[in-house]
């Protein structure tokens, strides 16, 4: 596990965890898959949630609505 700054890196599949970890031992997993050795799609999900974000931001720019 690697922190910096509070961020907390996935051991398996090296994505950032912003949410409950799943703990191994001393090794931190984004979700069971990963501390399993399965591929996960931790890290598609989050991109799809930056998308998202991103997205609601942009149209609460142009419509003056703030969130």
């Amino acid at each position: 596990m690697t922190w910096n700054d509070e961020m907390v890196w996935c051991d398996g599949c090296g994505v950032e965890i912003n949410w409950g970890p799943v703990m191994d031992g001393n090794r931190t997993y984004c979700c069971q898959d990963c501390a399993q050795g399965i591929p996960c799609e931790c890290g598609e999900r989050m991109e799809m949630d930056d998308e998202r974000r991103n997205v609601g931001a942009a149209s609460n720019a142009n419509t003056g609505y703030m969130a």
